[in-house]
């Protein structure tokens, strides 16, 4: 789009009552920006969705609103560019959303929003040491296989996911609840700046430049997160966090929902086991699972471990799974398994989880497990 073509889509963008939906009714109505922002208010009053109130709004704002789209062209930085929906660049997933952004405020490559592989994970900003496993290892695995890893850049699990992402040489795009020019969390700010000069990280945000963090802001920025993103997997949360909220919104896209199970007896692990339980969500243990589930690849792998676990790295839990499976030379059911090792049922499938992760045993069919080797 044109830079005074811009501006004035820009300007109905911040106009008074100019949601994401009535910005395109307006466009597409008036056949476009510059003659819905000079359309008269009573022709804006035949345009489906527009009563009075909203006309008069419309009306006494938009001249204000067309200065402030100046002069957000003016910060316009070499490195940002805006997408707006009718653009070619403009990511088709998203915009078969039910509410796509109108535009979008890029840093960095935007060339990633329109790759043919991108899914996001996200989960709670108080981690454990399993989520941070976990996240670290689904990214790295994800890499492998070219995917683009899609985030919330917010403290815990969307941090974990994009610097994993990035220190294994992968692509990932960072969707802000903030303008793109005001990085947050403070702390992520170096990680920013190395994602753009990679030339394979973009920072994103429908919000304007210099827009301060808000609480009010995050749940759209999840639509954006699970609307580019052709499945999101969701690592530790909270029955009412934040990425339940994602995971909600991709599943009433009718996208894929994955999730990773985790100890009954952590708040955070709370959310995902309740999509599981519920059916909402396909469990998956690796990225290998859900690149299966996708057809992106022929079948589900384990994920090999970065380097060796000895057995000083295993708890005193683990050693003796492992020293169960390793007496019995083959395959064990779960019960039989955790009776020989002296667990319950529900405590050894934590355990079996975490050595999995570790791609030390291997579930077969039946909840058998057997050693990998």
């Amino acid at each position: 789009m044109e830079r005074d073509e811009l501006s004035y889509y820009l300007a109905l963008h911040f106009t008074s009552g100019i949601g994401s939906r009535r910005l395109l009714t307006l466009c597409q109505y008036f056949g476009g920006p510059e003659q819905a922002f000079h359309a008269s208010a009573q022709a804006l009053l035949d345009v489906p969705g527009f009563g009075k109130g909203v006309t008069d709004a419309f009306v006494l704002s938009r001249e204000a609103a067309l200065v402030d789209a100046r002069k957000q062209l003016e910060r316009l930085s070499d490195e940002t560019s805006i997408i707006t929906y009718y653009d070619e660049g403009y990511p088709e997933l998203l915009k078969s959303t039910y509410s796509p952004p109108p535009l979008l405020y890029v840093r960095g490559n935007a060339d990633l929003l329109r790759g043919e592989k991108l899914i996001a994970i996200v989960g709670s900003r108080k981690t454990s040491d399993y989520g941070r496993r976990a996240a670290q290892e689904i990214a790295q695995g994800l890499v492998k296989e070219g995917v683009t890893v899609v985030s919330g850049f917010a403290k815990g699990i969307d941090t974990i996911a994009h610097t994993a992402t990035y220190e294994s040489g992968g692509k990932t795009i960072a969707v802000l609840g903030s303008g793109v020019d005001v990085i947050y969390p403070p702390t992520n700010k170096l990680l920013a700046s190395d994602l753009i000069a990679s030339g394979r990280g973009a920072i994103v945000s429908e919000l304007p430049l210099g827009t301060t963090p808000d609480a009010r802001n995050f749940p759209w920025r999840n639509r954006i997160v699970s609307g580019l993103s052709t499945a999101t997997v969701i690592i530790e949360s909270e029955v009412q966090g934040g990425s339940m909220i994602t995971a909600s919104l991709a599943l009433d896209e009718s996208r894929e929902v994955f999730a990773i199970p985790g100890d009954i007896h952590r708040p955070s692990s709370a959310g995902p086991n309740h999509l599981i339980r519920e059916s909402r969500a396909k469990l998956v243990v690796n990225a290998d699972q859900m690149l299966a589930e996708l057809g992106w690849i022929d079948r589900p792998g384990m994920m090999k471990r970065p380097q060796p676990v000895s057995r000083a790295n295993l708890s005193l839990f683990e050693s003796k799974i492992v020293d169960v499976l390793e007496a019995a030379g083959g395959p064990l059911q779960v019960d039989i398994l955790a009776e020989r090792a002296g667990l319950d049922v529900q405590d050894i499938l934590v355990q079996l989880l975490t050595l999995e992760f570790k791609s030390i045993v291997r579930q077969m069919a039946g909840k058998q497990f057997m050693l990998v080797g």
